[in-house]
């Protein structure tokens, strides 16, 4: 990031001054917005923003000069998250799956499975027991069920029944899950891989990085990660299982959800001089560099560190499939395979479009350890977040 503020100091000979928050960055954003601080230009993700511009705390980019080319640019997808009551409210930092599956092939041709990819979440949790019992791994599955710094348990919840087609959210966020819903059934299959111990003992109080440390070490056969993670894993410095890390394809069910990063303006009434010069260092870093007309920041995210972008000129280049060529194992099988999981991925927007969204999965980050562990009953879990979404729909409005 700080070569790129140089870059664009050096072009454009304006004064940018970088700010790296460290600790709770959602809650010390969202302050620092609420008391009105000179922000021209924040990173977010993409269940903030609707919060954000209800509250004015943002600009939209409807006056931004290459709106048109840069939503008709994105991935539809990427362009509907990022539009907030019909307005386009920022640009793309970053666009990947959460939730991508990756395979451990030394585990799997310890078990006799090598190249036997489920196709389902049921397919995946069959397998995990088998090669269990074949002795390849005694914790064959690492799921998404960390808790801390971001949303981990929560997403992977959302993530999983999206995948599995089970409604959670309609329009407005209402509700459409409760106690007779597919999703009780899907948390007591989480609670019997917990109490099977086909899954780490300790994974209820991991954090982030200890989820993604845990799979580098080697030995669990299959765990759903951030994509970009996969280079980190290709790594010698950070990972013991350089070279045995895949992607599991999709054959019909999706794996994982999106998840995006976005550049948003802040509104502390700048004027219209002021606002010109946001949306240029907006561009700079979102979409094609004003000057240059090529994606210049995005390619290099996607290039130097597999950090996928909302385009599909990036994501689908071929200097990033020959970037990615050089650590990714067969890359002539797995690229295909990578480049399918943001082709139409599937999205919580129902949920991220709300103002409350962020409040409920904090509860839910509390809530859901409790059907894992067997404190509560995955019944009364689900009767639980039914009735917080229901109260903040109260509170806030859908």
């Amino acid at each position: 990031m700080t070569s790129e503020v140089a870059a664009f100091r050096k072009t454009y000979g304006d004064r940018v001054d970088l700010g790296v928050i460290a600790g709770d960055y959602p809650s010390l954003m969202t302050n620092l917005l609420r008391q009105g601080t000179h922000l021209d230009m924040v990173y977010s993700l993409w269940h903030m923003p609707q919060a954000y511009a209800e509250a004015n705390w943002i600009r939209d980019f409807e006056r931004f000069w290459a709106k048109d080319a840069a939503e008709k640019e994105m991935l539809p997808a990427v362009r509907d998250a990022l539009t907030v009551n019909g307005k386009l409210v920022g640009l793309p930092y970053f666009a990947f799956v959460n939730g991508a599956l990756f395979a451990n092939t030394d585990v799997l041709r310890k078990a006799g499975l090598e190249g036997q990819y489920p196709k389902t979440y049921d397919e995946l949790y069959a397998q995990v027991r088998l090669i269990k019992r074949r002795g390849a791994s005694d914790t064959p599955y690492l799921p998404s069920f960390w808790s801390a710094p971001w949303f981990g348990i929560p997403f992977g919840f959302i993530q999983e029944a999206l995948n599995r087609n089970i409604p959670l959210f309609g329009r407005g966020g209402q509700p459409l899950f409760d106690e007779r819903s597919e999703v009780v059934d899907m948390l007591g299959q989480w609670r019997s891989l917990y109490s099977e111990g086909l899954v780490p003992s300790g994974v209820l109080t991991f954090q982030e990085s200890d989820w993604t440390e845990a799979f580098a070490k080697g030995g669990i056969a299959y765990s759903p990660q951030l994509q970009y993670d996969i280079k980190t894993f290709a790594d010698p410095q950070s990972s013991q299982v350089v070279g045995k890390i895949v992607p599991v394809p999709q054959q019909g069910q999706k794996w994982g959800m999106l998840h995006i990063g976005a550049y948003l303006v802040g509104n502390y009434g700048q004027d219209d001089a002021t606002l010109a010069k946001d949306y240029l260092l907006a561009q700079h870093f979102g979409y094609r560099d004003q000057r240059t007309g090529q994606f210049d920041v995005p390619n290099a995210w996607a290039g130097n560190f597999y950090l996928t972008q909302g385009y599909a000129a990036v994501n689908n280049s071929p200097a990033l499939a020959e970037s990615v060529a050089k650590w990714l194992p067969d890359p002539e099988t797995n690229w295909p395979v990578l480049k399918d999981y943001l082709t139409d991925p599937q999205a919580a927007t129902e949920l991220f479009h709300t103002t409350w969204g962020s409040v409920w999965m904090t509860y839910a980050s509390r809530e859901l350890p409790k059907a894992v562990n067997g404190d509560e009953s995955p019944a009364a879990v689900v009767k639980n977040l039914r009735k917080k979404a229901e109260s903040l729909i109260d509170e806030y409005g859908s």
